[in-house]
């Protein structure tokens, strides 16, 4: 399929309003198909697609016809926020147009902004945090909705030629229907669904697109104070409880933006901070694993999916959380980029000396990650990466490789190997490697891995939450469709298992579940799981401070429910339960949340989280309770508000994280952060103070294009 992009002499104005005679003069695309809930089946409501552009911009005019239009949901003003709980459109560009690759511009009938880039036409390498500056603007009329759009060309890469062409394709969400269309028409076949880039229509008539110089320089200034809780010293040199330490925060930065070519860009970052970055949700670790916490800081975010390496949340090569964390970051920068086959990412960062705490001090140290990829043929992808932690007194270095080739419409093969060097261990179990191959179609799914980790694999900038295993692993699924009922969308039946020995080949771990999920035509879900599992404890596991598991072999089985209505609506509730045996003992586990949303400008989320836990042993009656409450404030799609407000029984510390985001220019930002912990369990000592911290700071920054 040809879609061309028409030449304008004189830009639009982007008002949501097509009322230029060239949008009028250009032939629209139409013929958009469902995905679902029929899958090829004309789309219930007709859509009009119109491009445009001249040197600096490309433009695209969307008229979404709706017979029932005060129907429309829309909701989200907040940008990069759940967008797809509204009625919305994606934009899909393969811009060096290689069926890999591209970028992702997501817009609701408000005309708020979500936008990513994507690798090999896969979900899971997709980079959400990415922010594109573009323009958008939408109106809803009485007979559906029109959404117009200007993509800078300053904004993307794309090849440096005369005449390009682009892989494109869009998606439109019918949200009351559950109706997914697109154009051109990607059928079931295909998971990835709008990421799969192969399946993309082809963009022609752009010549001459201007790029300008390709710098953008963002400095930043931040001014706040902090309060922690503490011990003060007082005159004669007596020590007290009960003292705050209160601290005046400053500082300047800068974050630099330069496009070296048309297909490589250096990010530089100077005294780099993130001060407004949102607070973890709080987590209780009732296993003998670490528990994960992803990375939430825009610089890392940007750009990770080409880092990635290995299994994620499990065996990850480079996890970016171990930068910056002990010791804060002086600088640095990255440069990535796609040249033909090749796409190529190298980060260096190098961390400052801690103050002393303790007994020794904790060295700065520089922290490089060198990645490259590799497309040897159409849907096959070599790579390697290479990591170096390194101060004055210790390294540790990785270096892997992986390969995966993509068949059929779904399935794959992929694999990896990876080995560490460090100074301060020996060289015996320091290597790490997994294959795979899933086979899936629209019906079936099966699939088998292997995976082996030394006892001694610890990539210092990575994250591996297991080592000692070698682990194979299993997977058969049905997937049945109902496309021609009225009521019934999907039925998923998975079930699965894992044998886990330990490098000396003694068994560790069995587990086996059966895992069925059903959607209504509502959207609405229910599903289970009935699990069976064997552990083997080598060594007492203490899962309280004060419980100690004993060495032992154990078998238990219980069984998870979860229920979540249909996200879109004003009002939705989600719920899950947990019975079962654990560790020769008992679980019962509750949890539930509630979304309210009053408008696109106030939302309000209540969740709990509740486990009673029975084990014969000492100190092992015990329950935990999470409550968190999240409050959505946006007076428009520049200026909105989040309140993440968390209690845990386990500290009896109510934390509140509080964030205003003010988008004063186009990528420039007014952050306003404050950060608390207020005690309200029983002190210690009466003179403690119950504020285990307050933290606020202003933050601002601004973007300069050149």
């Amino acid at each position: 399929m040809v879609i061309e992009a028409h030449r304008i002499d004189r830009p639009p104005v982007i008002d949501g309003v097509l009322d230029e005679d060239f949008w009028q003069d250009i032939v629209p695309s139409t013929g958009f198909l469902q995905r679902t809930p029929v899958d090829g089946a004309a789309a219930s409501e007709r859509t009009e697609v119109r491009v445009a552009y001249d040197a600096n911009n490309i433009y695209f005019g969307l008229t979404m016809y709706d017979r029932e239009s005060e129907l429309i949901r829309r909701s989200i003003l907040h940008r990069e926020g759940r967008i797809d709980q509204d009625d919305r459109v994606i934009i899909a560009l393969d811009t060096y147009h290689d069926k890999r690759n591209g970028y992702i511009f997501e817009l609701n009938s408000l005309g708020t902004q979500g936008d990513a880039w994507f690798n090999d036409e896969s979900l899971e390498r997709s980079d959400w945090n990415w922010e594109g500056i573009y323009r958008s603007a939408a109106r809803v009329e009485e007979w559906g909705w029109v959404l117009e759009v200007a993509i800078p060309t300053t904004t993307i890469r794309f090849p440096g030629a005369e005449e390009i062409e682009m892989g494109v394709a869009f998606y439109r969400s019918i949200r009351r229907k559950n109706e997914d269309v697109y154009l051109p028409h990607i059928s079931q076949d295909y998971r990835q669904h709008i990421y799969q880039a192969s399946q993309y229509a082809t963009l022609t008539g752009l010549r001459g697109l201007r790029r300008g110089n390709d710098l953008e320089v963002k400095p930043w200034g931040l001014l706040g104070g902090e309060a922690l809780a503490g011990e003060t010293t007082i005159a004669g040199g007596e020590t007290i409880a009960g003292g705050v330490t209160t601290s005046a925060v400053g500082a300047v930065g800068l974050d630099v933006k330069w496009g070296i070519t048309s297909n490589f860009t250096a990010d530089i970052t100077i005294n780099t901070d993130f001060a407004q970055v949102e607070a973890d949700n709080v987590q209780i670790n009732l296993t003998r694993f670490n528990l994960f916490f992803p990375e939430k800081r825009e610089f890392f975010l940007e750009r990770a999916p080409l880092f990635q390496f290995g299994n994620r949340r499990e065996a990850e090569i480079f996890f970016s959380r171990r930068i910056g964390i002990d010791n804060e970051i002086i600088g640095g920068g990255r440069v990535t980029g796609q040249q033909g086959p090749w796409s190529i990412g190298v980060l260096d960062l190098q961390t400052q000396d801690a103050e002393p705490e303790g007994e020794g001090e904790r060295k700065g140290a520089n922290n490089f990650v060198g990645r490259v990829r590799n497309d040897i043929r159409v849907r096959s992808t070599v790579g390697a990466i290479f990591t170096n932690l390194q101060n004055s007194q210790t390294y540790n270095r990785v270096a892997g490789i992986d390969y995966e080739q993509r068949f059929f419409t779904s399935s794959f093969v992929r694999g990896w190997f990876a080995q560490v060097w460090d100074k301060e261990e020996g060289t015996e179990g320091n290597a790490a490697g997994f294959v795979e191959a899933q086979f899936q179609s629209r019906l079936y799914t099966a699939g088998v891995s292997y995976t082996d980790i030394g006892e001694n694999f610890n990539p210092a900038l990575g994250f591996v939450r297991r080592r000692d295993m070698v682990r194979w692993e299993a997977n058969v699924g049905v997937h049945p469709r109902f496309e021609q009922s009225g009521w019934a969308r999907r039925l998923s039946i998975n079930f699965g298992g894992n044998e886990i020995k330990g490098q000396d080949g003694v068994l560790q771990s069995q587990f086996v579940n059966l895992h069925p999920n059903f959607v209504w035509e509502s959207g609405d879900t229910v599903l289970g799981t009935i699990s069976y599992r064997f552990e083997r404890l080598f060594e007492p596991f203490f899962i309280r401070p004060d419980a100690s598991i004993p060495p032992g072999d154990y078998n238990f089985t219980d069984v998870f429910l979860q229920g979540r209505t249909n996200e879109s609506r004003r009002l939705s509730v989600h719920g899950t339960a947990r019975l079962g045996e654990f560790w020769n003992g008992t679980i019962r586990a509750y949890g539930g949340s509630f979304t309210w949303k009053h408008s696109e400008h106030l939302s309000f989320g209540l969740g709990g989280d509740f486990q009673d836990i029975s084990l014969p042993t000492p100190s092992g009656d015990f329950s935990t309770t999470i409550i968190t409450h999240r409050i959505g404030l946006a007076a428009s799609r520049d200026l909105f508000a989040n309140a993440l407000i968390q209690y845990d029984t386990d500290s009896d510390v109510v934390q509140a994280n509080i964030r205003i985001d003010w988008i004063h220019t186009p990528g420039s930002d007014l952050f306003i952060v404050f950060d608390t912990g207020y005690n309200i369990g029983v002190l210690a000592d009466p003179r403690d103070t119950r504020w285990a911290n307050r933290t606020g700071v202003i933050k601002l920054t601004y973007l300069k294009a050149f």
